[in-house]
């Protein structure tokens, strides 16, 4: 579905980033209780559009219609980093008026490639500091969600790590095979967590800096590239001269080790 403009008068829009095969496609279907964004198992990416469906819900006295945004996932083998960077950027339209919460979906530990993403989203895609207090880590796949020692054990660290305060652990397997019903019902319970975080989402974040964010874009990848190229032609040199400039390759790894392509 094309993003368009759309009536925000008590309305909500919910983004969607992570990286391929975090599960951001299922926990977009969980949360608008629907089968209409593509779900994909493993690590291939489900889609490489972005994806938008909209729901109603009661939260409290009020009915709050919800629009999701599902954005491409980083990380896919088929897509560059500026593309993925760009497919994002899509969404920009959508959001120019203000967002009420991002949800930044991770799987499993958290990767270097997932905090390189989270970097991204912060200072390449929002590029402001206090974009922080809307994102949510949404942990999938968690089987324990309803276990609280071991959220709070994983809350901590995920929280050392990226700086979030809101974290929420939901499972959602899916709706295939003998346990499907079974299945439906731990979503379920993962949609009443979710929503249940949404009620207190209530402050509508307006973004600063949409308009420069494909100016951000080039820049990255551009000084990422001349990284890499620097790099190559030093490791064009013989083993003797490369050790003269040790201490240059190190640096530019270095670098290279922060700003890297998360596409891999």
């Amino acid at each position: 579905m094309a993003l368009t403009l759309w009536n925000r008068q008590n309305k909500r829009i919910i983004l969607l980033i992570g990286r391929t095969g975090s599960g951001k496609s299922t926990l977009a279907n969980v949360l608008t209780d629907s089968d209409n964004f593509k779900e994909n198992a493993g690590s291939l990416s489900g889609t490489r559009e972005n994806q938008v469906d909209e729901f109603d819900e009661r939260l409290g006295d009020k009915v709050i219609k919800f629009r999701v945004i599902d954005t491409v996932g980083f990380g896919d083998t088929h897509l560059t980093d500026k593309e993925v960077l760009n497919k994002i950027a899509e969404a920009s339209n959508d959001i120019k008026d203000g967002l009420n919460q991002i949800f930044f979906v991770i799987t499993g530990k958290l990767t270097k490639e997932e905090i390189h993403a989270f970097r991204l989203l912060t200072k390449i895609i929002f590029s402001d500091t206090k974009i922080v207090e809307y994102i949510t880590i949404v942990r999938t796949h968690f089987t324990e969600f309803e276990d609280e020692d071991e959220c709070e054990e994983d809350r901590q660290n995920l929280q050392n790590e990226l700086g979030v305060i809101n974290i929420i652990y939901v499972d959602n397997p899916p709706l295939k095979g003998r346990l499907s019903l079974f299945n439906q019902s731990i979503r379920e319970e993962s949609r009443k967590r979710l929503l249940a975080h949404l009620v207190t989402c209530k402050n509508n974040y307006k973004p600063k800096n949409l308009k420069t964010i494909n100016d951000r874009i080039d820049n990255y990848v551009t000084e990422t590239q001349k990284l890499r190229n620097e790099l190559d032609e030093l490791k064009k040199l013989t083993e003797e001269q490369q050790k003269v400039f040790a201490e240059q390759i190190r640096l530019i790894e270095e670098k290279l080790a922060k700003n890297r392509c998360i596409i891999l």
